[in-house]
């Protein structure tokens, strides 16, 4: 193979002259002898460290039901919230304990979003509710006896049947 204009020249080449003039030692192809990518040395790049990013979500008011659906690799767990006005975003069932059951086989999850900027008076109890989702797998899922949903006001446990 020849060379490639962006690397130099690498391998050795049938057509390279065995002389050589510039310095370089005999056998060389007319490349680098440092190997594919030369001895050329980049400026190092520090990176900026990772900004911890403050957590603003909140425990929402109140989980009104929890549905649990087995599918192939596991389970949905699905519930849903009642504020008290509308525009709550960044919305989570952030599991608890890595989402492993703890020593009484439970499950738990926290309902958790941003709170709105505005306060804004809804008009109907549907406007209000809140509906999130997450799953557990299957290996999980074996030493699970319950799965709790923890809101701020309440919470509501499912019992494996």
């Amino acid at each position: 193979m020849a060379g490639c204009g962006v690397f130099g020249s690498f391998g050795s080449s049938a057509g390279s002259s065995g002389g050589s003039s510039g310095g370089s030692s005999a056998g060389s192809s007319g490349g680098s002898s440092a190997g594919l990518f030369g001895k050329k040395r980049e400026k190092e790049i520090v990176l900026e460290q990772r900004k911890e990013v403050e957590d603003l979500r909140v425990l929402l008011p109140t989980v009104k039901d929890v549905f649990v659906e087995r599918f192939h690799g596991g389970a949905i767990v699905r519930a849903t919230a009642l504020t008290g006005n509308i525009g709550y975003h960044n919305i989570h069932l952030s599991p608890v304990n890595d989402g492993l059951p703890d020593e009484n086989g439970v499950v738990t999850f926290e309902f958790l979003g941003e709170e709105p900027v505005t306060r804004t008076t809804p008009r109907t109890e549907r406007s209000r509710e809140i509906i999130a989702a997450n799953s557990i797998s299957t290996n999980v899922l074996r030493n699970v006896s319950s799965i709790r949903v923890v809101a701020a006001q309440n919470q509501i446990s499912v019992r494996k049947r």
